[in-house]
C-alpha cells in the first residue's frame, strides 16, 4: 500500500513528538511540596506566594495533607514565601528552574514565638512591600524605630522583600521614607515584638487618589441647580527632581509632604530653622545638644566646626582646626658608636586648618571641598656633646574635592580629591601612610558595602626631623589601587585587596637608575565570633637597577636584580569586660646575599604600622645603627618595623635587608573612658641575618639572628573625654640579645621615655 506524502510527514512528525525529550521543546518547569507544621505534621490552609524575576506573583493554598504545586513556570530564578499570621515567615530565595524541572521541596514552618524564648531572645520581621499596581516594588527604603529613637534602614530588593533581624523585644515604628510618585505616602505603623518573635509583614501602598473631575459651566439658557463641592483630597506635593539634580543651595523646588495621620511629621525645607518641640528632653535645659555652644566648648554645636551653615547659606559649611602637639623623649639608642648614647628629642608641632565644604554630610556625601593645613615644627636634640635646635614649617594639606555623582537612594557616591592629601593604603599602615600630592578617585557601592580608592602620587621630599613635607618632588611616583568588602565571609568582617605600584628615581647612593616594584595584598579587620581579628599580606615583584647594599655583598651583582619578597601580619584580640587581650605576629622576608641576581627582603613605600606596642614599643620608636661596610649604617628607623638599611624620609626602597620576625602579647586596661593603659612585650628576631654578617666584615656583631626583647607600657589620659586634649605617657626599653648585642655594643637595655600633649579645637 502506498501512503500519501501528507500522511507521511503527519506520522513523521507525531513519533518525533514522541521521542524527543520534554526539555527539548521548551516544557515549562514545576514546584511541588508539602508544608508541615512545627511539630511535624502536615499544615494545610497555608498561602504561599511564587515570584518570578519580572516581580509578578502566584499563590497557592496547600490541601488537607500539607501539598501544594505550581506547575507551567518558565524557566528562570524564583522566590517563594508564606503569607501566614499563625507561624513564623518563612521565604527562600535563588530558587534557579531550568526547562522541564520538577523542583520538589519541604517547607518546616516554625512556632511565630519560641516556646523557650530567653526574655531578651531577638525578633525579626520580614515582608514584602507591593506597589500601587499590585506587584512587588523594589529599592524601596524602610526605615524601623525603636523606643529609643535608634533608626535602622534597608531597602528592598528587585522582589520587594526586605527583612529586620536582630531586634531587641520591645515596641517599634516602621515607616517608608519615599513610596514614590505614584503611591500614597505610607503611615509610620506601631508593631509590638515579643522575646524571639518571627513576623510576617508585608506592605500594601496605595495609589494616588484620581484628580478632581473639571467643573462643568452651566450655559446660559439653563439655570444650573446648586451643587455640593467635590470633596478635594489632600494635596500630596512630590518633588520634581531627584537629590543628585538639585543644587544643595537651591530650596525652590516642591518639599514632599510626610505628614502622618496624627501630626507625627511635618515638611520643613529649611532645617537649620526647625523649632524643636516643646519638652524637656534633659534635666538640665542648658545642655540641650540644639543649643549653640560657646566657640571652645567641644559638646555643644557651633559654626566652626561644622555645625552650622556660615556665611547665610543654607549649605556651606567651614570646619577650623587647630592643635598643639609636643613631645619629650629622653632616651638611649644604639647609634653605631662605641656605646649606646644619651638624648634628649623634644618635638613641637603648631597646626592651623581650614576646611570649606557644601553639603550637610549627615545625609549625602560633600558636594564640595577645599581644605589647607599648615604645621610650623620645632625640634631640638640634645646630646652629651651639645645640642641642636631646628625650625621648619610644611604645608601638610592642600587639596580640592569634588563630588561627581550619587549614584542611588542609598547615596552610594563617585568623588575626587586633587592636591597635598592623607592616604593610608590598608588598615594598619604597614606599606603606604602618607601625606603625598596626588589625584584620588573614591567612593562606595552596593549600600556602603564596598568602597574603593583609585591614587596618584608625586611624592615630595620629608624633613627626617620633622617628617613635614617640602615642595621639591623626590623623583618618586606611586599609583595605589585598592577595594574594600564589608561582611566578608562573616558579619562585622571587612576585606580588601590591593595594589601598589612604586617607580621610583630617587638619587641613592650616587645611582640614579629607576626601581618599580609592584605590591599585590590582601588584608582583613573586623570580627571573628568573640575575636577581633586583622591580617595582612604583601606579595612584591619588580626590578632594582644597580642596588648599592647588594654591589658591597656582591661586587659581580648584576645591573639590574630582581625583587620577589613577601610580608604577612596578624593581630588577634579578645575583650573581657575592661580588658583586652593582644596577640600579634609578624614576618618580613629577608634576604641572606647567596643570590647576587635576585632580593628576596622585603621593604615598603612609606610606612607607619600599628602593630604590637606601637608608640610604646621601642623598636618602633627609635632610630638603630650599627658600623656596616666601614661606615655608620642605619639598621632600622623610626616608625617602621622593617631593618630595611636605610633612611626611608630620604632613600628608595632596599630589597637586599635581613627581613624581620616578631611576636607580641599585650594587655589593653580600659580603666575608665578617660584613662587607658598599655601593656606589651615583643620578641624580635631578624629573618636572615647573613648580609649583615657580611657587611660587618672583621668587626663583631650579627653572629645570629637575635635582636633581643621588646617590652613597654603606657598610659592615655582624655580629662575631657575626648581627642581635643590628651596626655601620654610612656616607657619602653629593649633588652639586645645575641649578634644585635655585640653590633650595638651595648651589654644592657636601651631605653625610652616618652611625654607628648595635644591640644585640639
Amino acid at each position: 500500500m502506498r501512503w500519501p506524502t501528507t500522511a507521511v510527514v503527519v506520522c513523521a512528525a507525531a513519533l518525533f513528538l514522541v521521542l524527543t525529550p520534554a526539555t527539548a521543546l521548551g516544557q515549562r518547569a514545576t514546584i511541588n511540596g508539602v508544608v508541615l507544621g512545627p511539630t511535624g505534621a502536615p499544615e494545610p490552609n497555608i498561602t504561599l506566594i511564587i515570584t518570578n524575576s519580572a516581580g509578578v506573583d502566584r499563590r497557592v493554598v496547600s490541601d488537607v495533607a500539607g501539598a501544594f504545586v505550581l506547575g507551567g513556570l518558565q524557566p528562570g530564578p524564583y522566590r517563594i514565601r508564606t503569607d501566614n499570621d499563625t507561624f513564623a515567615p518563612f521565604s527562600q530565595d535563588g530558587i534557579v528552574l531550568a526547562a522541564g524541572q520538577v523542583f520538589s521541596m519541604k517547607i518546616a514552618l516554625a512556632s511565630r514565638l519560641p516556646p523557650t524564648a530567653a526574655p531578651t531572645a531577638r525578633a525579626a520581621v520580614q515582608g514584602t512591600v507591593l506597589g500601587p499596581e499590585g506587584a512587588p516594588a523594589g529599592n524601596i527604603a524602610l526605615i524601623i524605630t525603636n523606643a529609643e529613637g535608634v533608626d535602622r534602614r534597608v531597602v528592598t530588593g528587585p522582589n520587594g522583600a526586605y527583612v529586620f533581624g536582630g531586634l531587641q523585644p520591645g515596641t517599634y515604628r516602621l515607616r517608608i521614607e519615599d513610596a514614590g510618585p505614584a503611591a500614597r505616602p505610607f503611615p509610620a505603623t506601631e508593631i509590638v515584638f515579643a522575646p524571639g518573635e518571627r513576623r510576617q509583614f508585608d506592605v500594601r501602598l496605595q495609589p494616588l487618589p484620581p484628580p478632581p473631575p473639571p467643573a462643568v459651566t452651566a450655559t446660559p439658557a439653563a439655570k444650573p441647580a446648586p451643587e455640593a463641592p467635590a470633596p478635594q483630597a489632600r494635596p500630596v506635593t512630590l518633588p520634581v527632581a531627584s537629590p543628585r539634580d538639585v543644587d544643595d543651595d537651591d530650596f525652590s523646588y516642591p518639599v514632599p509632604e510626610v505628614t502622618a495621620p496624627g501630626g507625627e511629621f511635618e515638611s520643613w525645607p529649611n532645617r537649620w530653622d526647625f523649632q524643636y518641640p516643646l519638652f524637656q528632653r534633659y534635666e538640665n535645659n542648658g545642655r540641650m545638644p540644639w543649643i549653640v555652644g560657646s566657640p571652645f566648648d567641644p559638646y555643644n554645636q557651633n559654626p566652626a566646626k561644622g555645625d552650622f551653615p556660615v556665611f547665610g547659606s543654607q549649605s556651606l559649611f567651614a570646619n577650623l582646626t587647630m592643635q598643639l602637639n609636643s613631645t619629650i623623649n629622653p632616651r638611649q639608642v644604639g647609634a653605631g658608636d662605641a656605646a649606646p648614647t644619651n638624648q634628649t628629642f623634644d618635638n613641637h608641632n603648631f597646626v592651623g586648618g581650614l576646611e570649606l565644604f557644601r553639603g550637610a554630610t549627615v545625609f549625602q556625601p560633600k558636594s564640595w571641598a577645599v581644605r589647607a593645613t599648615v604645621v610650623g615644627n620645632m625640634n631640638g636634640l640634645r646630646v652629651d656633646s651639645g645640642s641642636t635646635r631646628l625650625n621648619t614649617y610644611g604645608v601638610e594639606e592642600a587639596f580640592v574635592e569634588k563630588r561627581l555623582a550619587v549614584l542611588n537612594v542609598a547615596f552610594d557616591f563617585m568623588s575626587v580629591r586633587a592636591g597635598m592629601q592623607n592616604f593610608n593604603s590598608d588598615f594598619r599602615g604597614y606599606l603606604f601612610a602618607d601625606n603625598q600630592l596626588g589625584v584620588r578617585l573614591f567612593g562606595n557601592a552596593g549600600g556602603n558595602r564596598h568602597q574603593y580608592n583609585i591614587a596618584y602620587f608625586d611624592m615630595r621630599e620629608r624633613d627626617a626631623a620633622s617628617q613635614l613635607h617640602k615642595f621639591s618632588s623626590r623623583e618618586q611616583r606611586v599609583i595605589i589601587a585598592n577595594y574594600y568588602i564589608q561582611d566578608f565571609g562573616a558579619r562585622g568582617y571587612t576585606a580588601m585587596f590591593n595594589v601598589h605600584v612604586n617607580r621610583d628615581s630617587k638619587l641613592n647612593v650616587d645611582q640614579v637608575s629607576p626601581q618599580q616594584v609592584t605590591y599585590a595584598g590582601f588584608h582583613g579587620d573586623g570580627r571573628w565570633g568573640s575575636w577581633a581579628v586583622s591580617h595582612a599580606f604583601y606579595q612584591a615583584f619588580g626590578t632594582d637597577a644597580n642596588p648599592a647594599i647588594a654591589r658591597q655583598i656582591t661586587p659581580d651583582t648584576p645591573a639590574e636584580i630582581n625583587i620577589s619578597a613577601q610580608m604577612a601580619a596578624i593581630e588577634l584580640a579578645r575583650d573581657a569586660d575592661w580588658l583586652r587581650y593582644r596577640f600579634s605576629a609578624y614576618y618580613a622576608s629577608g634576604d641572606d646575599g647567596t643570590d647576587p641576581g635576585t632580593a628576596t627582603g622585603f621593604d615598603t613605600i612609606t610606612d607607619n604600622p600599628n602593630l604590637a606596642g606601637g608608640q610604646f614599643m621601642y623598636w618602633t620608636q627609635q632610630k638603630s645603627a650599627a658600623p656596616l661596610a666601614g661606615r655608620n649604617q642605619i639598621i632600622s628607623e623610626k616608625f617602621s618595623l622593617l631593618p630595611n638599611l636605610r633612611s626611608k624620609f630620604g632613600d628608595r626602597s632596599n630589597f637586599v635587608n635581613p627581613g624581620l620576625m616578631l611576636l607580641n602579647a599585650g594587655l589593653d586596661m580600659r580603666l575608665s573612658p578617660a584613662l587607658k593603659l598599655v601593656t606589651n612585650a615583643s620578641l624580635l628576631r631578624f629573618a636572615d641575618a647573613a648580609m649583615l654578617r657580611t657587611l660587618a666584615g672583621a668587626g663583631p656583631g650579627f653572629e645570629d639572628n637575635a635582636i633581643g626583647i621588646d617590652v613597654g607600657f603606657g598610659a592615655k589620659y582624655r580629662p575631657l573625654v575626648n581627642e581635643n586634649m590628651f596626655l601620654v605617657l610612656g616607657y619602653s626599653m629593649l633588652l639586645p640579645q645575641g649578634g644585635f648585642k655585640n653590633a650595638v655594643a651595648s651589654s644592657g637595655r636601651l631605653h625610652s621615655f616618652v611625654g607628648a600633649l595635644q591640644l585640639a579645637y
